[in-house]
């Protein structure tokens, strides 16, 4: 399994970005290749994603642990573990940490893309990009 962590600080309380990270409906608006989700009762989510002109639509299994800190999210084919982390920098500030797990063989079988390192930064990229996305958003609605 690869991982991948990034952060990003985020101009507004940790209790609004905790609350933007459950609107499941939204993540289309910061997740590159997300079309649309859905929240299916309190632990599961239907995401359809489009990578290039492949669609694929994947049910995931969301929990929340750390009390009201940390969101994991689990896909089990392709297999991606997915967790982000609240942490409050003070009244005003958060520092949102995305941790994601995967297995690029099995990724790439599942997309297609380039192989190896190459592969590696497009998912690299795409989280940032999405992190940055989520950081505009927040900061735009406060």
């Amino acid at each position: 399994m690869s991982r991948l962590e990034e952060q990003v600080n985020v101009d507004v309380p940790a209790q609004e970005v905790w609350a933007q990270l459950h609107r499941i409906d939204e993540y289309p608006m910061f997740m590159e290749g997300v079309k649309s989700a859905a929240a299916q009762g309190g632990s599961r989510a239907h995401l359809d994603v489009r990578i290039g002109e492949d669609e694929r639509a994947f049910e995931t299994r969301i929990a929340d642990r750390g009390k009201g800190q940390v969101m994991d999210w689990t896909v089990d084919s392709p297999e991606l573990k997915l967790a982000f982390a609240v942490n409050p920098l003070d009244d005003k500030h958060t520092q949102l940490q995305v941790r994601l797990e995967y297995d690029p063989d099995t990724v790439r079988a599942t997309f297609g893309g380039p192989k190896g390192f190459a592969q590696v930064h497009a998912i690299e990229e795409t989280v940032r990009i999405d992190l940055e996305k989520f950081k505009d958003l927040l900061e735009r609605q406060h």
